[in-house]
């Protein structure tokens, strides 16, 4: 009957080129999406290939030659067939798990379950291969025994895909469930024909037919997988849109409503106030020697503290009072109606004396005081500028009285401008006599360990204070306009730095610089950069501008005017503290930015805290599917660093490898790691 062998090698060889062609395609999908399962995935359709070439050569050894079952020309070719087969089950087990799981297997164990399926496999195909030995036996010691395991496995897997399709709103699990227990049926559908068939009992018409059942639940269980992976990434593309939005008025450290937010609850509030002509009062929060904390015991132990804070006063208040996080260590609360001046006082007793409590952190007993500031509507303003910012002023008024205290807005108390102005004057002599100074954070590939780039990074070196963080100063830089002139010094003395280093240590370090939001909207930026890079002859790709995802939203389409002018210039563009502002996805995606910057608040969590390794996950998988390169900042430890290796972030900047040095101990740092790489 040649016409069925013919139908039954076209289709057995299309099964061969179709596996291969699904190998190559899951590999290019892996390879983008960097998703472990397709790389399980693409590995069974690679063993299933050689599954069926391997078949293919031992088929034609046989014809051919007419050599006999223990030949080694038959004999190999068969081992390697009933491991690849066992290879096949194990690594489409595997993907399964880890897409359903959302874990990756153990690589230790995964190995060593491969090498026993394989070394099963092959010892299957060494049985009844005497030249007394039944075909029959032969074929179910090989055929039987996969079509049982087999047939239980992919059962396994599609019991497995259809209990988790409520999960996602997709058909793909259905469909890679449907095709799993149709591979399943198979299995024992192909032990049942070869054993009839060898029996001497006919069922050449179903074998040869049964290839083009194979071919279609083989296309099936292909097209079951992409199926998977487009959901998944759609999924997780919305899950990061959900943080995103989510992020936009809330703060991501404490989960308390943002700046934004508060504003828009109290526009609110004072526009009912004003109708029912009512009192609220608006308490601006500031926690007592914060930064000590920091920097004695670090970050992370700050960071646990300002949660547990934020939940204390969150406590003292009713469910309809806006408990909101400003910034750092400032918190602020609106109450929207409020009887009299006693009872604002009773909150601020309340909070002051919460607050006094111990804290436990980490097994660590903290003590913790706050300045609190009122201010009351109508009386002590009547727009949400004038309200808050009245009560930041009765807030310093309260830590020049000790701190630890609340003190109600009164009108002498704008004398606290004068001290502002007078910062800002010597603001603007430091920027005159040198005493700005730019310190150094290296960033390392997170795959070479090689130091690739460095963050510049600006301080003050106060004649009378010491250092100080730009927390001390910037905020006072942009209000008075001063920020424009530091940020070209900063542009330029970073520049000029980082040609230094290229000649003395290594041509391919990078710099990345702040752009503050009142310097982004200068419209002559574009051209004081293109200066620099001329006047220092740096290549324009080693500088790379950050800005702040809220700062480019501010306005967005100038924005992108902008951003597409520096990129002609070929300055690399990276957006910073990214998912603690409120960008579009849209925007994202028409930004022309090279970069992602993780913010730290995100990555401090990642080993502890499941929301905030889904959604660091989430970002990455994002980026680089819009072929953006990720920098995790704030990594302080190797917990912290493996796990982002996993995720496949491209670049490491923190503490774990160096806090940020003056420009002298940099180049010690930059030629040490240097040294150590070669």
């Amino acid at each position: 009957m040649p016409e069925l062998k013919l139908a039954a090698g076209l289709s057995f060889t299309a099964q061969m080129i179709g596996a291969a062609v699904m190998a190559c395609l899951l590999l290019s999908f892996y390879l983008s999406y960097r998703k472990t399962y397709l790389l399980h995935w693409t590995l069974s359709w690679a063993a299933l290939t050689m599954v069926h070439l391997a078949v293919a050569i031992s088929g034609t050894n046989a014809i051919g030659a007419g050599l006999a079952a223990a030949h080694p020309a038959r004999l190999i070719p068969a081992a390697i067939a009933m491991a690849g087969s066992y290879l096949y089950v194990g690594w489409v087990l595997f993907g399964v798990y880890e897409f359903t799981r959302r874990r990756p297997v153990r690589i230790v164990e995964s190995r060593r379950i491969l090498i026993g399926l394989a070394v099963f496999g092959s010892l299957t195909a060494l049985l009844f291969v005497t030249a007394d030995s039944s075909p029959l036996a032969r074929h179910f010691a090989r055929n039987g025994t996969f079509a049982i395991i087999g047939a239980a496995g992919f059962a396994t897997a599609a019991v497995v895909l259809w209990r988790v399709r409520r999960r996602h709103s997709g058909v793909g699990s259905i469909i890679l469930s449907i095709a799993f227990a149709a591979t399943a049926l198979q299995q024992l559908e192909h032990a049942f024909i070869g054993s009839f068939w060898l029996s001497g009992r006919g069922m050449e018409l179903l074998a040869a037919h049964s290839g083009f059942i194979d071919l279609l639940i083989q296309t099936l269980v292909g097209v079951g997988m992409i199926a998977c992976l487009l959901e998944d990434e759609r999924e997780a593309a919305e899950l990061a849109a959900v943080e995103i939005e989510h992020l936009a008025y809330h703060d991501a450290l404490t989960g308390l409503p943002n700046r934004p937010l508060f504003m828009d609850r109290l526009i609110i509030s004072l526009a009912q106030a004003n109708r029912g002509n009512q009192k609220l009062a608006v308490f601006f929060l500031d926690l007592d020697r914060f930064k000590d904390i920091n920097d004695s015991l670090g970050h992370s132990m700050g960071d646990a503290l300002l949660k547990s804070v934020a939940e204390r006063i969150r406590r003292c208040v009713r469910e309809g009072d806006t408990v909101a996080r400003f910034g750092g260590d400032e918190f602020t609360l609106l109450i929207p109606r409020i009887e009299n001046i006693e009872d604002a006082a009773k909150i601020a007793h309340k909070i002051i004396e919460t607050l006094k409590i111990p804290f436990v952190i980490h097994d660590q007993e903290l003590f913790v005081t706050t300045s609190i500031g009122v201010s009351l509507f109508p009386g002590d303003g009547l727009d949400p500028e004038t309200l808050v910012r009245n009560a930041d002023t009765a807030m310093y008024r309260a830590k020049d009285q000790g701190r630890d205290n609340y003190q109600l807005y009164a009108p002498a108390m704008n004398a606290r401008a004068v001290e502002r102005l007078a910062k800002e004057n010597s603001l603007r002599k430091a920027l005159s006599q040198n005493e700005l100074v730019l310190y150094y954070q290296p960033q390392i590939d997170s795959r070479t360990n090689a130091t690739i780039g460095v963050e510049a990074l600006i301080r003050w070196q106060h004649p009378e204070e010491g250092l100080l963080s730009p927390a001390r100063f910037i905020s006072v830089a942009e209000v008075s306009g001063l920020i424009v002139p530091i940020g070209e010094w900063v542009i330029y003395t970073a520049c000029r730095q980082i040609k230094i280093w290229q000649k003395k240590i290594d041509k391919e370090l990078t710099v990345a610089v702040n752009l503050s939001a009142r310097q982004f909207q200068q419209p002559d930026l574009v051209s004081q950069i293109r200066n620099v890079v001329m006047e220092t002859g740096i290549d324009p790709s080693s500088l790379e501008v950050e800005i702040t995802e809220s700062n480019a939203m501010q306005n967005a389409e100038n924005t992108m005017y902008t951003l597409r002018e520096l990129k002609a210039l070929g300055i690399r563009i990276s957006m910073d503290d990214f998912g603690t502002g409120y960008s579009s996805l849209n925007y994202l995606k028409r930004f022309p930015i090279d970069t992602l910057k993780l913010d730290q608040i995100f990555v401090r969590d990642v080993t502890t805290d499941p929301t905030d390794a889904a959604i660091v996950s989430a970002v990455i998988s994002m980026a680089h599917s819009l072929n953006l390169k990720v920098v995790a900042e704030g990594v302080e430890t190797e917990e912290q660093l493996d796990f982002l290796r996993r995720q496949h972030c491209d670049v490491i900047q923190g503490y774990l490898f160096s806090p940020p040095l003056p420009a002298n101990a940099l180049e010690s740092f930059l030629i040490e790691r240097k040294a150590a790489n070669a």
